[in-house]
């Protein structure tokens, strides 16, 4: 067993740790469930989950009366940030070969954990929405190019909408979903030239019924397979394609779909070195934590492509 010695806090590691995680930001995961830092271990949140949260009130007041009181029905929520980490170490020998690079291997190191952690939490955003959301029935049967995946998109854009009293701004969809999309003869046809006509994000957005809808593609992919086996790497999202309400400033109260509630401000609270004197290596940390919640099923729809 090695020894765990005293941990060295790492503030200009922390710093570029931070800058990585800033890079990678276009990761599904922060679009589909943003940060709400809390500061705290666990609390509570508003939970939109029936029709009692989307209310219209009587406002009216009459003289000397009560105003009318906004009451959350829907049973709140409760949020629990665990303890998230991961670690990797540096050996002696690489710290020998390093030189006077010493700070570039650390940051090395510590890119390789940011980026580790990011995609393991794509994968357990996407997990955690796809259980919370089950696919509309009889929807996204794209390969047939007959069916019109704008009309389908749009009717969830509207039942969104119903429910809610809001529109939905934010659609992801899997790489290989995009391509299918982007290619489908309905989808080609609405443009002018459309024999030599090509289809991009704002050129698709401005089809669907709310034209400035922001669109993200999952390019991330996961090995299925573990270590010493043949590597098969597939698309995280996948053949999906989420419709959904989000906010640029989320909070514990606010209806968006899915939020990642979590003590600090970014996927990125702590990193700090130890001693592992047995394993002749220092040990370097990333340490963070969050509780990933589908807030509001009401504000998301979910076609699965067949």
């Amino acid at each position: 067993m090695g020894r765990r010695g005293t941990a060295q806090y790492k503030e200009t590691l922390k710093t570029y740790a931070y800058g990585v995680s800033q890079d990678t930001n276009s990761a599904i995961a922060e679009f589909l469930a943003p940060r709400v830092q809390v500061g705290v271990g666990s609390g509570y949140y508003k939970k939109f989950s029936d029709k009692n949260a989307f209310q219209i009130y009587d406002t009216a007041r009459a003289l000397g009366g009560h105003a009318t009181r906004i009451k959350f029905e829907a049973t709140d929520g409760s949020f629990n940030c665990r303890s998230q980490a991961l670690e990797v170490a540096i050996d002696d020998a690489e710290r020998n070969d390093a030189g006077d690079a010493q700070q570039n291997l650390e940051e090395a190191k510590t890119r390789t954990l940011v980026i580790s952690g990011g995609v393991a939490r794509e994968k357990k955003v996407v997990d955690i929405v796809k259980a919370g959301v089950s696919a509309v029935a009889g929807s996204g049967k794209w390969s047939d190019a007959t069916v019109d995946p704008v009309l389908e998109i749009d009717a969830q854009i509207e039942a969104i909408s119903i429910d809610t009293g809001m529109m939905p701004n934010a659609m992801v969809i899997g790489l290989g979903a995009w391509r299918i999309l982007k290619n489908h003869p309905m989808v080609i046809k609405r443009r002018p030239g459309a024999d030599n006509a090509s289809v991009d994000m704002g050129v698709f957005s401005s089809m669907l019924l709310n034209p400035s809808i922001q669109i993200k593609v999952g390019i991330l992919s996961r090995d299925t397979t573990k270590f010493g086996v043949s590597k098969n790497a597939v698309n995280i999202v996948g053949g999906e394609v989420f419709l959904f309400l989000r906010s640029e400033n989320p909070t514990q109260y606010d209806p968006g779909f899915a939020k990642t509630f979590s003590i600090g401000a970014s996927s990125v609270e702590d990193v700090y070195t130890y001693r592992e004197d047995a394993a002749r290596s220092d040990i370097l940390a990333v340490d963070w934590s969050e509780d990933v919640q589908v807030v509001s099923a009401a504000c998301a729809r979910r076609i699965t492509l067949s």
